[in-house]
């Protein structure tokens, strides 16, 4: 009896601390933009469609087709200021600033009109 009490109070400790919380902590605003992002759209008969890649380096890569073919590539550095996005176009060093939210993996972009949906992380 004693040698099952023993080993009960051994144990029980591991146990209850194993079953913690086990939620994931919520991804910050700036891990969760890291990863490609698509969207697609048509204007009388035309397909677009845009990829913007926001990798760990703080380096985002923006390519823009028009019915398949690539009409615009460009490279930035990026920044986030709470929900502040600056871009720095590496050619010419223009800045831009837009406000982002992202929910349930749809990003949104102050003055732009696509919605874009996170299709890698």
């Amino acid at each position: 009896m004693k040698k099952i009490l023993l080993l009960i109070t051994i144990i029980l400790p591991l146990v209850l601390t194993s079953c913690g919380d086990d939620k994931d902590e919520p991804k910050s605003l700036e891990q969760q933009l890291i990863g490609k992002w698509e969207s697609s759209w048509e204007i009388d008969g035309d397909n677009y469609h845009n990829i913007a890649i926001f990798d760990s380096e703080h380096q985002f890569y923006h390519s823009g087709y028009k019915n398949d073919t690539e009409i615009i590539r460009v490279s930035y550095t990026w920044e986030l200021n709470g929900n502040t996005l600056k871009l720095i176009r590496n050619y010419d060093s223009a800045e831009t600033k837009h406000e982002i939210t992202i929910k349930d993996n749809v990003l949104t972009i102050s003055g732009y009109k696509e919605t874009y949906y996170k299709v890698e992380s």
